[in-house]
């Protein structure tokens, strides 16, 4: 293989999984309160992928009503035995673990099976002939401390969803007093069981470390060369932070890669979130290498920005794919589609509230990009559409046409920890219901641009990231509409999205 360009995913694609069927490798990630519930890729090549649907569409497979956006679908793990896939992941505000199962990875997929007495998060699966076992990760009985974990697994009778048989504790983790030793994923290699797993908390402390055993109950050595890789000792000013969370994969010619998480910041912050990257991994007395000879990640120019991209969000029935809304999946009375363009219906939900509001959106994908969508919007008191860019519920930028007085107004509102703050407001004068909008960034700075006329410059947004505002997503970015009435039939109109990373 060509030098891997990383993140192979751009954008807030975390805790990603790999199995390869059939020749195909396929690759998935956790989405939180996003709805679809987690994305699925497929790639012939390891390098250039391709989303082919989505794992959790329906309301049964997706409950995240009332649950703040860091909530919800954590890590997820992806598997294949005897031609039937299967995904098992936590819902970490609903019921807890369950699994899902396709014989086509692009769906359907089947109703979730919870799992009784599976306590923990970011599960996964290991099969050994007929025998399924589920892995998991718990706190210790006698923990010491929060984030004081171990793994342990237990067969699972796939027949009925059940575990059956007694649990066993595998490993508590490589480090000393570690926290949230989690994602756990075991293989089996030549005479050896490996179990690999996260440490230390996904930020600037995350690490991949592994033990093995002759034995599938252990008990389990810690490898001596253990963090296979980590950037925590790079300091907080190296550019790629946050690198953990793992999976290994066998390509068809007997060469192994690893996917995991990673975050590229400036100046300490991200609005991408934690993102996909790839490595390629060696084996040496029985232990796998990560990175060998570099023991991290290269930072190329091609890693830090987009080189010229341009895409272009073509409006659809079914939306297109990279396509994201909040809690629940719109359906056809709230949005559709008519020549190209989109008709999404006001909704009487706030982007502040935890239900489902009027916003469909994509993932940011860049430091620096610009984001264009034409509108066409004739308000009544009361009611407003536009842009909008999102981190959670108290931390996003509404850029947004409004009525208020009988006087249509152009309005640049920012609510940052809670607090919001109309930052521009004008008297929209030559507005005749058309208007092209354009968000634009550059690093933690931002310009709202009304028909070519920047209205506002340089918006900080470096606090509307994880490590401004807290907990675990992305930022996206998309198309809203609001009113304050329940009986409203208004509709905002747009067209296609263009995004520009330069």
């Amino acid at each position: 293989m060509e030098q891997i360009k990383n993140p192979i995913l751009r954008g807030m694609y975390p805790d990603p999984s790999i199995c390869e069927a059939g020749g195909k490798y396929y690759l998935i990630t956790s989405t939180f309160t996003y709805a679809p519930g987690i994305p699925i890729f497929e790639s012939e090549d390891l390098q250039n992928w391709t989303q082919i649907g989505n794992v959790l569409e329906t309301s049964k497979q997706l409950d995240l009503m009332d649950l703040e956006v860091s909530s919800g679908i954590f890590a997820a793990t992806i598997r294949y035995h005897k031609e039937k896939f299967y995904v098992i992941t936590t819902n970490a505000g609903r019921g807890g673990n369950f699994y899902v199962t396709a014989t086509d990875p692009k769906g359907p997929w089947s109703e979730p099976v919870f799992l009784e007495h599976a306590s923990g998060i970011d599960p996964s699966l290991f099969f050994a002939g007929e025998c399924c076992y589920y892995v998991g990760q718990r706190f210790e009985a006698d923990a010491k401390y929060y984030g004081d974990c171990e793994i342990w697994v237990q067969k699972l009778d796939l027949s009925n969803g059940t575990l059956v048989e007694e649990p066993h504790v595998l490993w508590d983790g490589a480090a000393k007093n570690v926290v949230w030793p989690e994602g756990p994923h075991l293989y089996k290699k030549d005479d050896y069981y490996y179990l690999m797993i996260a440490e230390g908390g996904t930020a600037h402390e995350h690490s991949v470390n592994i033990a093995r055993s002759k034995e599938l109950y252990g008990p389990y050595e810690s490898c001596k060369n253990n963090p296979l890789l980590t950037h925590k000792h790079l300091g907080l000013n190296y550019p790629l932070q946050y690198i953990g969370h793992a999976d290994l994969v066998e390509d068809t010619d007997g060469s192994w890669f690893a996917v995991m998480l990673g975050t590229r910041m400036y100046k300490g912050k991200s609005s991408m979130g934690r993102e996909t990257f790839m490595v390629p991994v060696i084996w040496e007395e029985d232990w796998p290498v990560f990175c060998a000879g570099e023991g991290k990640i290269p930072v190329l120019p091609e890693t830090l920005c987009g080189m010229g991209i341009v895409k272009k969000i073509n409006w659809t029935n079914p939306l297109p794919l990279c396509c994201v809304m909040l809690r629940s999946v719109l359906d056809s009375s709230i949005r559709n589609v008519l020549d190209g363009s989109l008709y999404l219906k006001l909704g009487t939900q706030k982007l502040e509230g935890e239900k489902t509001p009027s916003y469909i959106g994509i993932r940011v994908a860049e430091h620096q990009f610009s984001l264009r969508v034409p509108m066409t919007f004739l308000p009544e008191e009361g009611e407003e559409a536009g842009l909008v860019y999102y981190y959670n519920g108290d931390n996003f930028i509404r850029f947004i046409i409004l009525k208020q007085n009988n006087i249509i107004i152009a309005s640049i509102i920012k609510k940052e920890k809670s607090v919001e703050t109309c930052i521009f407001k004008e008297e929209a004068d030559q507005y005749r219901g058309n208007v092209i909008l354009e968000l634009q960034t550059e690093k933690h700075s931002m310009n709202c641009i009304f028909n070519g006329r920047i209205l506002e410059e340089s918006i900080d947004i470096a606090q509307l990231t994880t490590q401004g505002a807290g907990g675990f997503v992305g930022c996206t970015m998309g198309v809203y509409g609001y009113t304050d009435k329940e009986n409203s039939t208004n509709y905002a109109v747009f067209g296609p999205m263009t995004v520009i990373y330069p």
